[in-house]
């Protein structure tokens, strides 16, 4: 069997919102159920470190694809 992991919950909030320059850019807060400790995010980098820093687990390292053109390929 594969490894165990401890169960964690996370609960995020993703939104759009406008920047200073007129264009529009994705915004978001999660919150680690177990701690309550949470952050902000303005990308999905950051979003990641936080998950990791608080599951003590590596993040994803992302592809540069997108899922659709994985399941392309």
């Amino acid at each position: 069997m594969g490894e165990k992991h401890a169960l964690e919950s996370f609960v995020a909030r993703i939104w759009l919102e406008s920047a200073p320059n007129g264009n529009t850019m994705w915004r978001g807060h999660v919150r680690h159920v177990q701690s309550n400790e949470e952050s902000y995010f303005q990308d999905l980098g950051a979003l990641n470190e936080f998950l990791a820093h608080v599951s003590g687990l590596p993040g994803f390292r992302p592809t540069g694809r997108l899922p659709s053109e994985d399941e392309n390929s």
